[in-house]
């Protein structure tokens, strides 16, 4: 039952530090012009849905204790 946990918290939280820059950014010379719309990528939206539904699984299926930790191959 503790395992499930740790790995649906640790998974987010390593992607989480893996992904996020160093906060010592080098400084730019000049600063850019702020844009009107933000950058956002459909993909993000994506695999953060396709990422929402797999753990809401994993969690129903630890609620219902049919969640197995063990390899399938």
């Amino acid at each position: 039952m503790v395992l499930p946990i740790l790995v649906l918290v640790a998974i987010p939280v390593f992607l989480g530090i893996v992904y996020m820059p160093p906060f010592d950014m080098p400084v730019e010379e000049e600063p850019k012009e702020i844009p009107d719309a933000p950058d956002v990528s459909i993909l993000y939206y994506i695999l953060m849905v396709i990422w929402t539904l797999y753990l809401i699984k994993i969690l129903l299926q630890v609620k219902r204790k049919t969640f197995k930790v063990t390899q399938r191959y």
